[in-house]
């Protein structure tokens, strides 16, 4: 099911993956009277509806990858089998999800098959209102503890990512915070996602999805 949430100035963003791409331009022809023109610009595969609704198509996992297409003389209108063809040859997928005391890191194949993963989370109190020494007290406890799960962060990746092969780095929330530690600096996010629910091993599945999916910013007419 494609995932559909608000776009900035209007309009809607929705996730669609590569293997239904080709379904849903055509759901797009029929809701907004065919489709008038494909052109790419850039990275930006843009189609426009005869009733002039706009769908701008970019890929999360590749932004390249319809410039290099179009280069080998793929057709615009072909570019969904293209994406399909290329997400069937092997590629692992390194997934990082952190969040305040928790995070869950994963290998995730081609087809969805979590190869080796570790989740765990720590208690970190949240803010007080107190004053005075007992507000020092809690402000040390409260950075142990953050030191703590950031330490267990940090080993999970070097355990789960720096002990595997994978192709693509695909991050939720503030991995940064991880990934500025020594030793992996190396660990680049090719797709990094914001705000995040709790990170868990489904949470890193749905993440590896979302990765691999097409977003498409649609303004104007019937939207969806």
């Amino acid at each position: 099911m494609a995932r559909v949430r608000p776009a900035p100035g209007g309009g809607r963003v929705v996730e669609v993956e590569p293997e239904r791409l080709d379904r849903w331009i055509g759901g797009f022809a029929e809701r907004n009277g065919g489709i008038a023109s494909r052109e790419l610009a850039g990275d930006v595969w843009t189609l426009r509806g005869g009733d002039g609704t706009v769908a701008e198509v970019t890929w999360l996992l590749d932004p390249g990858a319809p410039v290099r297409w179009n280069a080998d003389g793929i057709a615009v209108e072909n570019f969904p089998l293209a994406a399909e063809s290329e997400l069937r040859l092997p590629r692992r997928y390194g997934i990082l999800v952190v969040r305040k005391g928790a995070h869950s890191v994963a290998i995730v194949d081609e087809r969805g098959r979590v190869v080796r993963s570790k989740t765990d989370s720590s208690y970190v109190q949240g803010k007080t209102k107190a004053g005075g020494q007992s507000q020092q007290r809690f402000a040390r406890r409260r950075g142990e503890q953050a030191k703590a799960a950031q330490k267990k962060a940090v080993a999970a990746v070097r355990a789960v990512l720096g002990a595997a092969e994978f192709d693509v780095l695909v991050a939720g929330g503030p991995a940064e915070s991880v990934l500025s530690e020594a030793g992996l600096a190396s660990f680049r996010p090719s797709v990094h996602f914001g705000d995040v629910g709790e990170p868990k091993r489904a949470l890193a599945l749905e993440l590896w999805e979302r990765a691999r999916s097409f977003e498409i910013l649609v303004r104007g007419g019937v939207q969806g």
